[in-house]
């Protein structure tokens, strides 16, 4: 019952989400902008996994030493 009443509450700002407004429309897709954004973002989300990955490398030799 609740998940019901939280998609009713998202309906509306799912709906809403799917229009790019006009400003976007011109200057990101127009200009061709608009695949920089998406490598930058691509490449952002690149290095965090690294990051992470490298901290639980990190973390499991660590508790090695520990248990040693």
């Amino acid at each position: 019952m609740r998940i019901i009443h939280l998609l009713g509450l998202l309906a509306p700002t799912l709906a809403y989400a799917q229009a790019a407004p006009t400003w976007l429309e011109d200057n990101l897709y127009g200009g061709g902008k608009m695949n920089a954004v998406v490598v930058v973002v691509a490449i952002i989300i690149l290095g965090i996994g690294v990051w992470l990955w490298a901290q639980d490398r990190r973390l499991k030799r660590m508790e090695e030493k520990l248990k040693k």
